[in-house]
């Protein structure tokens, strides 16, 4: 009778073990590792720095200009590859990806053609194994996924604001649709049209398309349900379908005359941190 209790010990002792090892394994996968640049090197925070230091109707474009030699938006060559800079009379832009290619964002920075000061700021960040939440660096995503990152905050056009809306719904679905063609013109100012391109660089346009994507399908979502824009400055925001990477969700908030917009694709709708 005594020689058969250690069994299920032993059984245990092995189920903890390989529990543990499993454990060890799942970490891996989920936290950045050797095929992965670590977060802390490449964050979204820091990723979006050009974004954060810019604020609405005060900062420059020289104080924008200025940001590239910032030693905390300095990248070291083994983690990403030289950031460009693409700018021209009314817009800045930082554009750059990881050496590994997994990771590729735009800063741009639309001035204000009269008093040259920001008046419309946007991050974009796709991820292709995104790893942790875009709020908390240290909260792991689990499994790695595909993700995309999108802000924008803008000074809203006074033709927009002082037009009569029957709803507040209605009034915000039109200030959607107009960043999103304000997005587009600021683009075209910044590297021209598909057609005939002023400057070269692909990281803007590659970007672009795929935030022009996104907009189109927001757009489609509220002509379908117009109701849904009540739920836009809620911490759900509202959902609507990507075209090839699933779920995604946006909230707009608007105060007065300037607005803030955020999106996230297989992403908590969550802030980055400042």
């Amino acid at each position: 009778m005594t020689v058969d209790r250690p069994q299920p010990t032993s059984r245990r002792a092995h189920a903890v073990r390989a529990a543990v090892c499993i454990a060890a394994l799942l970490f891996a996968t989920v936290t950045p590792g050797c095929s992965y640049v670590p977060s802390g090197k490449l964050s979204y925070a820091k990723l979006a720095l050009p974004y954060d230091r810019t604020q609405l109707k005060s900062t420059t474009s020289l104080e924008v200009l200025n940001v590239a030699r910032d030693p905390a938006y300095q990248f070291k060559p083994r983690d990403a590859e030289p950031v460009l800079l693409t700018q021209s009379d009314t817009a800045v832009a930082y554009s750059g990806r990881s050496t590994n290619g997994r990771k590729t964002w735009l800063d741009l920075i639309a001035f204000d053609e009269f008093r040259m000061t920001a008046a419309r700021k946007y991050f974009f960040c796709l991820d292709e194994r995104a790893t942790t939440d875009p709020s908390r660096p240290r909260h792991y995503l689990f499994p790695p996924r595909k993700g995309i990152l999108f802000d924008s905050e803008f000074a809203i056009d006074p033709d927009v604001l002082t037009t009569p809306y029957a709803t507040d719904e209605a009034r915000k679905a039109v200030i959607l649709k107009w960043l999103a063609a304000r997005f587009q013109n600021d683009v075209t100012a910044l590297v021209g049209s598909p057609k005939n391109p002023a400057q070269g660089n692909e990281q803007v346009t590659a970007c672009a398309m795929m935030v022009n994507q996104m907009f189109q399908g927001i757009l489609v979502k509220l002509a379908k349900s117009p109701g849904l824009a009540k739920n836009l400055a809620t911490d759900q925001g509202i959902q609507f379908r990507h075209a090839s990477l699933g779920e995604g969700r946006l909230r707009l908030l608007v105060e007065n005359d300037t607005a803030a917009m955020t999106i996230r694709v297989n992403l908590p709708l969550t802030p980055l941190p400042r």
